[in-house]
């Protein structure tokens, strides 16, 4: 027995926001207004047809991720906290952007600071200034490490970014 719903052609529809005047923070920029949505890395490697591939055998025992440009795809370790995992894929698309091939302190420090300020929009930081002013509370309600929230404030007290957009 077939359905009304069974003549609706579906090619049309779009996968994206129904608002045209959405977009996601820290992709095309830094504005944080209402029709801003958080920064996804999942999405964002979706976009950039970047690959994430789950293993436990990285190169390294401490790895939690890695780009590798001979794959051209993101690989991480399984069974991380999902704070953990969303920081790594964040930082780790950020060298595939950046066409890193090896690391160096300058490459990682790059890595930590864009993906900080794209995983931790200013809004947020606002909205949860009037309940702590723990780090560690501000990092877990933002579902961000400590490492990246410590890279974060101090990029604002270098005064590279400001504390509320």
């Amino acid at each position: 027995m077939s359905s009304a719903l069974d003549a609706i052609e579906y090619d049309g529809f779009i996968d994206e926001p129904m608002s045209s005047t959405a977009f996601m923070f820290g992709i095309n920029g830094w504005g944080d207004g209402p029709c801003a949505y958080d920064y996804d890395p999942w999405v964002h490697a979706e976009i950039l047809d970047l690959p994430i591939v789950f293993r436990d055998d990285l190169p390294d025992p401490d790895m939690v991720a890695c780009y590798s440009p001979e794959h051209e795809a993101v690989f991480v370790r399984t069974n991380l906290h999902a704070a953990t995992e969303r920081c790594a894929i964040a930082h780790e698309i950020v060298h595939f952007e950046h066409h890193d091939v090896g690391t160096d302190d300058l490459q990682e420090e790059r890595a930590d600071r864009i993906a900080a300020r794209r995983l931790i929009r200013p809004r947020r930081i606002e909205e949860l200034s009037g309940i702590t002013d723990d780090p560690a509370v501000v990092a877990l309600e933002l579902n961000v490490t400590e490492k990246i929230m410590r890279v974060y404030m101090r990029m604002i007290r270098q005064g590279r970014i400001s504390r509320y957009a």
